[in-house]
């Protein structure tokens, strides 16, 4: 249930926020960039599930994580998971911010390519952009037309946290991030199927989590959150107990940011999707 707001004040930033039944609500995260990709997809896949029921498949989803297909089916969207297989790899000198828009668009342009590969004429000899997608799942009459790609690290300082190599790694993640501020960003890309066009965005969140103990990293480690998450923590787990304060959206935190996600669906058109 939401409640009214009970108090307007300002961060420490001079960022106004709203204290709404003690959850900090911030404004909106500046406008993204809405560009076209004429050379990629035509329309999107029509078929019926593996089981044979009759269900719309609203997003295509790029990636593997089960947090971001979680958050996007909480608001009532239909997801398939098509997994991307691409090497996350930072230029030198490439910002994070930059790093993590490339990755997300990559991972999503790469099961869009992956889809063009499996498309076929309506007709023998007909127009290419009269191409459907065969079966991913989905309806008779209703054709997918959303994918999403995402990426997220964390970032303390000048240095860019991925996902842990072993507990070792995990380990040392996380005696740095005790008693400190810092960055979560994620980059998104959606991808119209229908239009060819993508629009591809970063948000960060400041996250501060308290001091750590030997102990606690061990214990917590010992739980199993650590080694598929950037910075080896999970927001949405037991790695709750160590965050201090969270500035910003916590969903970008867990993996996707579902204010600035569904703000720029509206943009590219998906209203007949959407959750309201």
């Amino acid at each position: 249930m939401i409640g009214l707001p009970v108090a307007s004040r300002r961060g420490s930033g001079g960022a106004r926020w709203l204290s709404l039944e003690g959850r900090r609500v911030y404004p909106k995260a500046p406008r993204r960039a809405i560009i076209g990709s004429p050379s990629r997809g035509a329309t999107a896949a029509r078929a019926l599930s593996s089981e044979g029921a009759h269900v719309s498949v609203q997003i295509i989803l790029a990636s593997a994580s089960p947090r971001r297909k979680e958050l996007l089916e909480r608001l009532g969207f239909t997801v398939k998971v098509i997994p991307s297989a691409i090497d996350e790899i930072r230029a030198e000198g490439e910002l994070p911010e930059n790093f993590v828009k490339r990755m997300a668009r990559t991972k999503c342009l790469s099961v869009v390519d992956r889809l063009n590969q499996t498309m076929y004429p309506a007709e023998p000899g007909g127009d290419p952009a009269a191409r459907r997608y065969p079966a991913v799942g989905g309806s008779r009459t209703q054709e997918t037309r959303w994918v999403i790609g995402a990426d997220t690290v964390v970032v303390l300082g000048e240095r860019i946290l991925g996902k842990p190599k072993d507990t070792a790694e995990a380990a040392e993640m996380l005696h740095r991030l005790g008693g400190n501020t810092h960055r979560v960003i994620t980059g998104f890309c959606i991808h119209d199927l229908k239009k060819n066009k993508e629009g591809i965005q970063a948000v960060g969140t400041d996250v501060r989590f308290k001091r750590l103990t030997s102990s606690e990293i061990e214990k917590y480690i010992a739980v199993g959150e650590s080694m598929d998450k950037a910075g080896a923590y999970a927001v949405q787990g037991v790695g709750a107990y160590m965050i201090d304060s969270i500035v910003g959206s916590y969903t970008n935190v867990v993996g996707l940011p579902l204010c600035q996600t569904v703000e720029m669906m509206e943009e590219m058109g998906a209203h007949d999707i959407l959750p309201y």
